[in-house]
């Protein structure tokens, strides 16, 4: 029967001092309160016509999830006093639901007897007493590959604000706040603007950057919106509205080709996965603690209805709906630096080269000083679609996901300018010893918004005909990303007066010495004057679209030795819009006209751009008045055909795959030995610009066409105590990036008469991988789970990223002196080893520790490249790889209250080579490791309420720091959001 819908009212209030700790003291009272009126639920679960016990079997009740024992025996311990309906469901078949009653003082029985299932081969799997974690673990064990899963109640354990966040406490998985950790190539979503919003975007696994992996929602592949790469921005979705995502390390032939680092299936949820209707309500308010350190709006929230039910004859039909929206402030203070603006501190020459038998990196120089402070919202709305029909030999379904994210960001910078004021003194030894004898004070203003969307739509089934099983779909996705009114611009004073000088604090921050004067003209806006021509506009748009389709079919053989023989073929056509066209040089105000009279600047100001570090004043300005402004100037400018198409790209990409494979099972042991080919065809559409006489601009295109087959070996064995050992060999590879093989070309006359060309590289290969995998999981009566895995991936072909600038190389053809365009680089590897380990900590010590478990992962990898390219090293670090990783979580669960004490933590990684006179891995830019510390805390009445408290980042850490050189500190990015505040409240009917 289904219950009358309630109101909920959720309010949020700011927190200071101890005031943090209230709620968690009054959840703890109500948990002791309430401690006399839990019970246990137990049984047994048998087959009907033998009588045997049935385990494996997937047990809900009451927000929880178990599974049965080889004996077929389960537990729900300390569950509120009330009515419930236990679920049961084995394998893929359909649950099964019958009521039970807790009464007031003591526990329940109720055994589940099945009728029509199997005993044998079910009980493979034996997990007790992990709670809702054993959903996941089930699905790892029972998986043909390496598999690690997030369920959607381990997600909302924490106070992660998208999946990309959440999937960073799986092994193997990092997470960076902008695109390739900071690729220039990927514009707005590089350094501080990007890492400034406080939130994971894109997930790397094992080692290799987030363009490695394959995304799936459902088993459809995600239209990838990045301009430059292959990348698709995981913040869009947030941590709720999924059942699970299905984290796959190795790939076996049923799936796609294209995954060096691995594939993540985003799956949602279907009317089938709940024991009964379903209308669920939940509310979430935030704080943003750093905007409350600058008296800013620091309030948000997000709110999310769910709705499931079956109907019809048999209930056989299903549909669940659900649909989100939230809004959120975020403030973040930064410090950055400008490129170029550095130097060495000891050289050969005025600002040269580094000194002989001098450590470059110690040797470093800053010469300017960008104090930033960040400020915006994100506003994000979307929802899924589920609808499912059940029969009795076919089963079909309709999924559609949507989800959007519009930020709007001002980004403010106060600071010092001493490039160009070199002061160099020569040294006895013929050295110089390097100074900057002034600075010019700047104040800087620019928006940073994006607006990101990614829709995807499956039509499917699955048919069974005797021995045969199909299972097909048809599917579309479409994903952008646009900075659609991109807007700044700058203001100057004269010099210091003195030599620019620096020191740095405890925590990093370079600092200038300043006098009280010097500081008092700096922060008076009266001072500051207008640059001319300094008013810029951009605006840019990257879309995809992609449309599919596949068909698997599966024989089961029978008795044999040979269990099944499985093929399939696959199709994707995508294709690929993207633009970027800059207006520079406006003058949305008069040059020379002072900050104080800019009508964009009236909304208040700052007394410190950094609280406790910089206490420079900073003026806020109205960033919407600013980009109307700026767009309307922009507009009334007629760009050049070149400076207009200068930055286009249309590509298409179709893919067509087939596989066959076969599944061997004896005595425990199943090998998996299969084929797969994928044969790809891009062409790509680009506009050449030509300089010089007789060259003219035009539109242009190319074509590439790759054939890879990927033979792969999987061996699994299934011993009768509770564990699983996987070895695997497998094969992918990774295509090239669309703008690498075709983005716009520019052809150059030279005065000799000779031609120079800078272009895209339809010729380049993709990145091959042959990949090793070896694995065990286990878990044990004491209420243990332990994994252990190790991994190695040959690579060849290697593909970095460059950003926009393309490597030279030299060419032998008439009347051309030089073609730039990307090449690939030699071979390369990347090895590591995954470690988890979880445990219930009552069957330590019984009565004490109930309800305490503690859990953890640990991944060290290493990565080394042969970029064959000038300036670097033959032999190198590869990009985007953090060589340590690792999360452990405390938690209590027990009464109706659970809390989590988490802690993340990300290890260093490379994320871009440097070049030329100052090349070298020495001087590599690197991205610092980082720590995360989160308090989350909840009640479970037994009306069906749930509330909740947690901390976001309780150390107030960073969460971006960024440096040349692996272990120097002179030149910094330094991005610090602060704490965040949740109150959440769900309730179920």
């Amino acid at each position: 029967m289904h219950k009358k819908a309630k109101s909920l009212l959720l309010a949020c209030s700011a927190l200071s001092g101890n005031a943090v700790l209230l709620p968690v003291l009054m959840l703890a009272a109500l948990s002791a309160q309430n401690q006399a009126q839990a019970g246990v639920v137990s049984g047994q679960v048998t087959d009907r016509a033998s009588g045997a016990a049935i385990g494996g079997a997937v047990l809900s009740l009451g927000g929880r999830t178990v599974v049965s024992g080889r004996d077929g025996r389960y537990a729900f311990p300390d569950l509120p006093a009330g009515k419930y309906d236990l679920s049961v469901r084995v394998g893929d078949g359909a649950p099964v639901r019958q009521p039970v009653e807790i009464p007031a003082q003591g526990d329940a029985r109720s055994d589940v007897v099945l009728a029509g299932v199997a005993a044998s081969g079910v009980g493979e799997v034996v997990v007790t007493g992990q709670k809702e974690r054993d959903r996941s673990i089930v699905d790892q064990m029972a998986a043909p590959g390496t598999v690690s899963v997030l369920t959607a109640e381990a997600m909302k354990r924490n106070p992660d604000t998208n999946v990309a966040e959440a999937l960073a406490r799986l092994p193997g998985v990092a997470v960076a706040t902008n695109a390739t950790s900071g690729s220039p190539s990927q514009g707005n979503h590089n350094g501080v603007d990007a890492a400034g919003r406080g939130q994971g975007e894109f997930v790397s696994l094992r080692g290799m950057d987030p363009e490695y992996n394959v995304n799936l929602i459902n088993g459809a592949n995600v239209a990838e919106g990045m301009p430059y790469g292959r990348q698709v921005e995981l913040s869009l979705l947030p941590p709720f509205g999924m059942d699970k995502v299905v984290v796959s390390k190795t790939s076996t032939p049923d799936m796609d080709g294209d995954a060096v680092g691995g594939t993540f299936d985003f799956r949602t949820h279907s009317a089938f996965d709940f024991d009964a209707p379903l209308l669920r309500v939940y509310a979430q308010g935030t704080l943003s603690g750093r905007a409350l350190d600058y008296g800013l709006d620091a309030g948000g929230g997000i709110g999310q209805v769910e709705v499931a039910d079956r109907f019809g004859p048999d209930k056989r039909f299903g549909a669940y709906v659900t649909a989100y929206y939230g809004k959120r402030n975020f403030v973040s203070s930064m410090q950055d630096y400008q490129v170029g603006q550095w130097e060495f501190l000891q050289t050969t020459s005025e600002q040269g080269a580094s000194a002989p038998g001098v450590d470059k990196a110690s040797n470093l120089l800053l010469t300017s000083l960008n104090a930033q402070f960040t400020r915006g919202t994100q506003e994000r709305y979307g929802g899924n679609l589920s609808l499912d029909w059940q029969g009795d030999a076919t089963s079909l379904h309709l999924r559609t996901t949507y989800a959007k994210s519009d930020i709007r960001q001002e980004v403010y910078q106060k600071g010092l300018q001493a490039d160009g004021y070199s002061a160099a003194t020569q040294l006895s030894n013929g050295l110089y010893l390097n100074a900057e004898s002034d600075a010019d004070e700047h104040y800087w203003f620019e928006t940073a918004p994006e607006v990101s969307e990614l829709m995807t739509s499956q039509l499917g089934g699955t048919t069974h005909l005797d021995r045969l099983t199909l299972d097909y779909d048809v599917f579309y996705s479409w994903g952008q990303n646009s900075a659609p009114d991109h807007a700044e611009f700058a203001y100057q004073t004269g010099g210091l007066g003195s030599p620019f000088l620096l020191t740095y604090n405890s925590a990093g921050y370079p600092i200038p010495v300043l006098t009280a004067a010097q500081r008092a003209y700096f922060n008076n806006t009266a001072n500051y004057t207008a640059i001319d021509g300094s008013g810029e506009f951009t605006e840019s748009y990257s879309e995809q679209r992609k449309l599919g389709a596949h068909l698997d079919a599966t024989y089961q053989m029978g008795d044999g030795l040979l269990d099944y023989i499985k093929a399939g073929a696959k199709m994707v056509d995508s294709h690929r819009f993207a633009y970027s066209r800059d207006y520079s040089d406006l003058q949305p105000y008069p040059a020379g006209s002072s900050l104080a009279s800019n009508p964009y600047i009236q909304d208040g100001q700052l007394s410190a751009i950094i609280p406790g570090v910089y206490d420079y004043t900073v003026p806020l300005g109205d960033g919407d008045g600013l980009s109307a402004a700026l767009k309307k100037l922009a507009y009334q400018r007629t760009l050049s055909a070149d400076d207009y198409n200068g930055n286009t790209l249309r590509g298409g990409e179709a893919v067509y795959a087939a596989y066959i494979m076969a599944g061997i099972k004896r005595d425990g042991w199943e090998v998996i030995p299969g084929l797969r080919f994928e044969h790809t065809r891009i062409a790509n559409t680009y506009w050449n610009t030509a300089s010089g006489d007789g060259q003219v601009s035009s539109w242009q295109s190319n074509s590439t066409v790759y054939n890879e087959a990927l033979p792969s070996l999987h061996v699994n064995y299934r011993p009768d105590d509770g564990g699983v050992y996987r070895a695997a060999i497998w094969t992918s590879y990774m295509r090239p990036a669309l703008y690498q093989l075709g983005g716009g070309s520019q052809t150059s006359l030279n005065s000799d008469g000779t031609i120079s060309i800078t272009q895209g590289n339809p010729n380049l290969k993709p990145t091959e991988s042959v990949n090793y995998d070896l694995s065990g999981e286990w878990v044990l009566d004491t209420g243990t789970h332990l994994m252990a895995g190790a991994f190695y991936k040959a690579l060849s072909h290697y593909l970095y990223d460059r950003g926009t600038d393309y490597h030279a190389s030299a060419v032998a053809q008439t009347g051309v002196s030089s073609i730039s365009q990307p090449v690939n680089g030699g071979s390369g590897h990347v090895y590591g080893i995954e470690l988890t380990a979880n445990q219930e900590l009552r069957t330590l010590a019984p009565g004490a520790l109930d309800g305490f478990s503690l859990g953890g992962n640990l991944t060290l990898q290493q990565a080394a490249v042969h970029l064959n390219s000038s300036g670097i090293e033959d032999t190198s670090p590869m990009q985007g790889t953090p060589h340590v990783l690792f999360n452990a979580s405390l938690s209590y669960d027990r009464g109706g209250f659970d809390t989590t004490l988490s802690y993340r933590y990300s290890g260093d990684s490379l994320v871009r080579y440097r070049f030329g006179t100052f090349g070298g891995n020495a001087l590599n830019e690197w991205l610092r490791a980082t720590q995360r510390l989160d308090l989350s805390a909840g009640y479970t009445f037994a009306t069906g309420l749930q509330v909740g408290f947690a901390v976001q980042n309780l150390l107030d850490d960073y969460s971006y720091y960024r440096t040349i050189g692996r272990t120097a500190n002179a030149i910094p990015e330094i991005v610090e959001p602060g704490r965040s505040y949740m109150f959440n409240a769900t309730y179920t009917y």
